[in-house]
């Protein structure tokens, strides 16, 4: 038996790395107490509980089961999530109000048509707000769970505290990479990350843009070189990981790219694929995103100025930016003029810094 919780236990402290979570601790604890149901709900206090996540292991439920309890019990589920005492196992019967109710449609109209006669559920709270749930159901032909059944529960609810904790403290990062990634987007910045050796460990969406294009980036192997141009970019990589010192690299003007290299301090519980060297890259390019709506919304442009506005705001001359839109640079130069004079700005550099500052990039 011991040797069965510390398999489950091993499925509590993998669970935050597994996707969906914890679905191997859902499947094993089904098994381990003979349930022909388990399921995991995992919601932030607060929240919309369609945001949440749910992870489920069942033997064969009616196919109707699902449909009849989102068109029948989603926005009334009797089960008290938020009043339960964390840490605490509750059989269904010993929920607050549920043993006053009359009559019981939930339990005789999904439980128990679903065979889930016999119930245990138990709840899971860390700090910051974040909940997991734990119901295991057994059919009626099964025996009802005993105290020893109840003590595994709560057992693994102690166990799930800190694993808990630390899938919400990985949310957040995963919450703060978005907004990293998304500033530097709208920055026209791209990032790659790179090992010790100069390996290739992540590319995000924003340099994918510039890699394999005219600027002359490419990826081989796991090594970015930089095929159009005189610089061997994996010999500077390699001088800035052992000088620890940052470089920035021009490519050439065929793509307008610009490299900057940044190495990291060494951490001793680093692994050898550890990030220690942040490529930043950025480039001369009509923008992935047409944000010109926004642009003539704030500064009461014409369509068409607005998107001369925005190309003039990466970096296009007049003449590339009258030809990426087919007008003439003459008459580029027109409502270039008019641009400005809405904008507040004498010339393209502040241009670009009014534009790339406002809100209308943002969305």
């Amino acid at each position: 038996m011991e040797e069965d919780f510390e398999a489950l236990l091993l499925s509590v402290q993998s669970g935050p790395l597994e996707d969906p979570p914890w679905s191997g601790l859902v499947a094993r604890l089904r098994a381990r107490l003979g349930c022909n149901f388990a399921n995991l709900i995992f919601r932030r206090a607060g929240a919309d509980p369609a945001t949440g996540i749910e992870v489920h292991d069942a033997s064969a439920p009616p196919a109707w089961l699902w449909d009849r309890y989102r068109e029948r019990f989603a926005s009334a589920d009797p089960i008290p999530y938020f009043a339960m005492q964390p840490g605490r196992v509750y059989a269904y019967e010993e929920l607050d109000g549920i043993a006053a109710k009359e009559r019981d449609d939930f339990r005789e109209d999904f439980l128990r048509a679903a065979d889930f006669e016999h119930f245990l559920i138990f709840r899971v709270a860390e700090p910051g707000g974040c909940n997991i749930w734990v119901t295991v159901t057994r059919p009626a032909a099964a025996a009802p769970f005993g105290v020893d059944d109840r003590d595994l529960c709560a057992r693994l609810a102690h166990m799930l505290v800190p694993a808990l904790a630390c899938y919400a403290a990985l949310l957040a990062r995963a919450t703060e990479t978005q907004v990293y990634r998304r500033a530097a987007d709208l920055l026209s910045f791209g990032v790659v990350t790179l090992d010790a050796e100069g390996r290739i460990v992540g590319i995000d969406d924003a340099a994918r843009r510039w890699i394999g294009g005219a600027g002359g980036l490419a990826v081989r192997g796991d090594r970015l070189l930089a095929s159009e141009s005189r610089v061997d970019l994996p010999a500077r990589i390699a001088a800035a990981l052992a000088s620890g010192e940052g470089e920035a690299i021009h490519l050439g003007d065929a793509d307008g790219i610009d490299l900057l290299l940044v190495p990291l301090a060494a951490r001793a519980d680093a692994g050898p694929r550890a990030v220690r060297l942040m490529l930043y890259l950025s480039g001369r390019r009509a923008p992935q995103r047409d944000y010109s709506a926004h642009v003539a919304a704030l500064f009461g442009l014409s369509d068409t100025q607005a998107r001369l506005a925005m190309l003039l705001a990466n970096g296009f001359t007049l003449a590339e930016a009258a030809a990426e839109i087919g007008i003439t640079e003459q008459t580029a130069r027109t409502y270039s003029k008019d641009i400005y004079s809405r904008t507040g700005t004498a010339r393209q550099g502040e241009l670009i810094q009014r534009i790339l500052t406002s809100v209308a990039v943002l969305d």
